[in-house]
């Protein structure tokens, strides 16, 4: 034992001594602290050794409770840092050697937490209950009760959520990217696409406008027999990805930043300030012209768009602008040869509509009808510009005859020379009139000159024969250079005439005298010979813009340049380039114009036949005029349009051969966002018109047709102008024509192929019923011929009428728009007739506009379906009994309404959809119950059976099990059912509250009203699961008035 001691006592600290802390890295491995071993006296050895042990024992006890000798480390000591890793280094291997161990031995540990997790072990009360039945039957109701409730708290969610999926779904990318367009933060098409005013981003993937709904509902809009070619464009994503007519807007800032191209044109500087309602009366006259023009169009007479335009500008304004834009339009009509004087298209005097298309359209420049119609063009020009001159001249003359001294008879020759005086009083002429030529009084080379200037070739010649000697001393040879040239029928000098007459300007041009020579002897020269066409002025005289250009139409020629000197080349092509190049130096963005400038360039454009880009110059400064210019050109095919889909963002393009060309349609579809609203049938007349363009060749002449459906759709939809644009429906069923219809060949579709239309009118009918406006829906579907759907539509209707809490408001439709005017004077007399028992003539209309009750809507169609056997054999019988059987509930629930209790419940017992003939028999309760399950499941196919083969089925199919007639009728059991409990108590207080209740009678009936009650609550129980969750609280209460439980 000694021995044994002496051992210990060398390997055991001494109590006396300090313990010494380990460094930290020792800490890690060990908490028990080491000491020194020291020679100690022999009690002090003992007290070491007892000290150990108790050390030693309190270390066993701290193992087996799992301290692992964390109770000798100070508090103060350690962090909480270092405590979580001690625990961590504590529990960690411990826990993972088990997991070990475990999965050794078979036993998955993670899959023997979850089963235990599962366990559903029943509380004490509920494991005493399982000995008392009663307890236990209570409390299987109220878990049965709670598992409803949340069940339809689940479904209640679920219908939310979706109805938030289907209504609420924006695409807030694409409308964060058109705020910051609008307001010039980003440029156009910087981020997300080339974003349109309706706020489809082009070519995105999302093609829908701000706060448009995505819904699918149960409109036939999911049906599959819908037709592919009617893709939504409004209200959905359009086979031409943007919309053709755009989203309402006014303005010229508007209109232009719909094009890509002329978005940047409009500045401050740019819009003066146009008054709105100058502009709105501007609109109104030209939208009058339109339709007269449409009208003549369908009545086969002739009508002179160009004058008439002209006219309406010239009502419009006398302003500088205003004024190029009338000489404009007179310009086009020298060139087209329009009379206002023909009556008929067949008069030979008359321009017929597409006239020029073949010539003007035709790409080669050098064909034929190109040249042809380039000389027409340079003609017409030249000839407008002369009469302009004379026309100026006149009423300068006019203006000061004092000074001017006509005189005479006023012949043409003696209004130039009056003209001349005038002008050579003011030094307006020359500078120095006595370097010019007189003969007698006359300035004889200018009277020539002007002359010339004003179209009167015939008078210049007999002006020169009559002073043929004076001019054979002045100039021999002019005398024969200007009667060859009159002769001539594209006015050009025979070979040897042009050699001489070449050869006698270049000889003065040579010589020193030139100086002093008469300027105007030059430029006759210059214009008969059209000599040195290198340098297409007159020098040292000052024209206007005017006779400038007039100039330049009477030098250039169309001719075969491959036969002709190159140095005698000079037409339209040239003058082209020449008005191209004054507008890049003086027109261009950023230039300094004087007011009234854009119309002065776009004068010259008309003038050189640059007829597209003259439309797109213009459109940014005044659009109206610009799209009504395109209009009358596009009437007369001298206008070459873009398809939709090569210009969906701009409104110049040019085409593979580099020729200009115009987005017509886009253009005039964004026209009518000023007043569609307003005035959709002048909307109509104006998108009528793209189909202009619909007899061009090739898939050009289709996209234009296809173009201009679209666009009537999008206006069908977006405006709700049902009656207007696709008709009403008289007293006796039959159709009236709408907006649409009566343009229908202007559209290309006649009465005998109805097809677009009634396809355009059942979408926009879907489009109606998915947006809950019952009344547009009816009538839609009835001009459709479908019949069936407008009971549909109604028994919906009723349905919802009926679902409306007793004491409620009714539910109000939206009422339809009148179809004119002067319709709701004509609706208050009918309904005035109607109740005084007057027959309603059958040309009289059916008044949809002015029915905002379900059951008045349904009362007037079924009885115009029922009066006419044509309708009443295309309605599915059963849709007819689910209508008749929701009438006459709407009939009850009028009676529950006016407390007529009595009378209420014969109406629904006649229903026979309760079983209140049952007496208390539950075989006729549980019959009544299982038929209305089977139908229920015959509707609602099961989720573990057919949930996904219904869900895979085709959209028809689905339409169809949505619509079935029995679904509208099953909706309201419910409120059905709360109406008999409700009208059996009721009336059963009544009986017993009577004076007379002793009465074996009343009592009777009392008890029989009770057992009706009670028969009512056991045919909920069954069919419960098909019944709203409110209808039990409703029930219960009920139940109770009536002693039913």
């Amino acid at each position: 034992m000694s021995g044994f001691f002496a051992a210990q006592q060398a390997n055991q600290p001494s109590a006396s001594q300090p313990v010494q802390q380990a460094p930290p890295q020792q800490q890690q491995t060990s908490f028990a602290p080491t000491s020194t071993v020291t020679q100690q006296p022999a009690a002090q050895t003992q007290s070491a050794f007892f000290d150990s042990l108790l050390e030693r024992s309190r270390r066993r006890l701290s193992d087996e409770n799992g301290v692992n000798g964390l109770g000798q480390v100070p508090g103060l000591q350690l962090g909480l840092s270092d405590i979580g890793r001690r625990v961590r280094e504590l529990g960690g291997p411990q826990g993972a050697g088990a997991h070990y161990v475990l999965a050794g031995s078979g036993v998955a540990p993670g899959t023997a937490l979850r089963d235990l997790n599962d366990l559903n072990l029943p509380p004490a009360a509920a494991q005493a209950a399982t000995t008392d039945t009663g307890a236990y039957v209570a409390h299987l109701q109220s878990q049965s009760t709670l598992a409803l409730i949340t069940e339809s708290l689940n479904r209640s969610a679920r219908d939310f959520d979706a109805f938030l999926e289907r209504t609420v779904t924006i695409d807030w990318d694409s409308q964060r990217q058109r705020i910051y367009e609008h307001f010039g933060l980003v440029p156009r098409g910087a981020e997300a696409g080339v974003v349109d005013d309706g706020g489809s981003s082009i070519g995105g993937p999302d093609q829908r406008g701000f706060g448009r709904s995505t819904r699918r509902g149960h409109g036939p809009a999911a049906d599959g027999r819908r037709d592919s070619s009617l893709r939504d464009s409004v209200f959905g994503a359009s086979a031409f990805q943007k919309s053709v007519i755009g989203s309402p807007g006014r303005g010229i800032a508007d209109q232009a930043a719909l094009f890509t191209d002329t978005a940047d044109k409009v500045g401050g500087e740019n819009i003066k300030g146009l008054d709105d309602r100058f502009l709105r009366d501007k609109e109104r006259r030209l939208a009058q012209r339109v339709r007269t023009l449409n009208e003549a169009r369908l009545q086969g007479s002739f009508y002179p768009v160009l004058q008439q335009f002209a006219s309406a500008e010239n009502e419009s304004g006398s302003d500088q602008t205003m004024t190029h834009l009338v000489r404009s339009y007179k310009a086009l009509v020298e060139v087209t040869n329009e009379d206002p004087s023909a009556e008929r298209v067949t008069d030979p005097n008359a321009v017929r509509e597409r006239q020029f298309a073949d010539d003007y359209l035709d790409e080669s420049p050098r064909s034929e009808k190109s040249m042809k119609f380039k000389r027409r063009i340079i003609d017409g020009s030249r000839r407008y510009l002369e009469k302009l001159f004379m026309q100026e001249l006149e009423a300068l003359i006019a203006k000061f005859p004092r000074e001017a001294r006509l005189g005479g008879v006023p012949t043409t020759i003696n209004k130039i020379r009056a003209y001349v005086t005038f002008r050579a009083s003011r030094k307006e002429i020359y500078k120095d009139n006595s370097k010019l030529r007189q003969l007698g009084d006359d300035y004889c080379w200018v009277i020539i000159y002007f002359l010339l200037r004003s179209g009167h070739l015939k008078e210049a010649v007999e002006y020169v024969n009559d002073n043929k000697a004076a001019f054979q001393s002045i100039s021999r040879n002019f005398v024969g250079y200007l009667s060859n040239y009159a002769r001539s029928e594209d006015r050009r000098l025979s070979r040897d005439y042009q050699m001489r007459i070449d050869s006698e300007y270049a000889s003065w041009a040579r010589g020193s005298a030139e100086e002093e020579s008469d300027p105007y002897r030059n430029a006759c020269y210059k214009i008969v010979g059209r000599c040195n066409l290198g340098l297409r002025q007159l020098d040292k005289i000052q024209p206007g813009v005017e006779d400038w250009m007039w100039l330049q139409f009477a030098l250039a020629r169309e001719v075969d340049r491959a036969n002709e000197n190159a140095a005698e080349v000079f037409g339209l092509d040239e003058v082209r380039a020449v008005v191209r190049e004054i507008g890049q130096r003086h027109f261009a963005k950023g230039q300094p114009e004087a007011p009234g400038g854009h119309g002065t360039f776009f004068f010259l454009q008309i003038l050189g036949g640059l007829f597209e880009e003259a439309v797109a110059y213009l459109y940014p400064y005044a659009y109206a005029s610009a799209v009504h210019f395109a209009i009358a050109l596009a009437h007369y095919g001298i206008l070459r349009v873009s398809s939709s889909l090569e210009s969906d963002t701009e409104l110049l393009t040019f085409n593979t051969k580099q020729l200009p060309q115009i987005s017509f349609g886009r253009m005039v579809g964004y026209y009518t966002r000023d007043f569609r609203a307003s005035d959709v049938e002048a909307a109509t007349d104006y998108l009528a018109l793209l189909c202009l363009n619909a007899d061009l060749a090739g898939a050009a002449g289709k996209a234009q047709e296809s173009l201009c459906h679209e666009a009537l759709r999008e206006l069908v939809l977006e405006t709700r102008e049902f009656a207007k644009l696709l008709g009403d429906v008289r007293y006796d069923g039959q159709r009236v024509k709408g907006a649409i219809e009566k343009r229908a060949r202007l559209v290309r579709f006649e009465d005998r192929d109805r097809q677009f239309l009634d396809k355009l009118t059942i979408k926009a009918a879907a489009v109606a019923e998915d947006n809950g406006r019952t009344t547009d829906a009816v009538l839609l579907y009835h001009l459709a011929n479908e019949y069936d759907r407008v009971v549909t539509v109604i028994n919906r209707a009723l349905s919802e009428a009926i679902a409306v809490e007793i004491g409620q408001e009714g539910m109000r439709l939206e009422p339809l728009k009148s179809g004119s005017e002067n319709q709701q004077p004509q609706q208050q007399q009918q309904q005035q007739q109607q109740q005084q028992g007057v027959p309603m003539p059958q040309t009289a209309s059916l008044s949809l506009s002015s029915i905002d009750s379900p059951a008045e809507l349904a009362q007037k169609m079924i009885g115009l379906y029922n009066s006419n056997a044509l309708y009443y054999n295309k309605i599915k019988p059963r849709n007819r009994d689910a209508c008749g059987m929701l009438m006459r509930m709407m009939d009850a629930r009028a009676l529950v309404e006016r407390a007529a209790w009595a009378d209420a419940l014969d109406t629904i017992e006649a229903l026979q959809i309760l079983p209140l003939r049952a007496g208390g028999d539950m075989t006729l309760i549980r019959g009544a119950a299982q038929s209305f399950n089977n139908q229920q499941q015959l509707l609602v196919p099961s989720v573990s059976t057919t949930m996904s083969s219904f869900s895979a089925a085709a959209p028809g199919a689905q339409y169809q099990a949505a619509n079935d007639p029995h679904v509208f009728v099953a909706r309201t059991v419910g409120h059905l059912l709360t109406w008999t409990i409700a009208c059996c108590a009721q009336q059963r207080r009544i009986l017993r509250s009577s004076p007379f209740a002793d009465e074996p009678t009343r009592r009777s009936m009392a008890d029989d009203l009770a057992v009706k009650a009670k028969d009512l609550m056991v045919f909920a129980g069954l069919i419960r699961y098909h019944l709203p969750a409110r209808v039990f609280e409703i029930l219960a209460r009920a139940g109770s008035d009536v002693d039913s439980w």
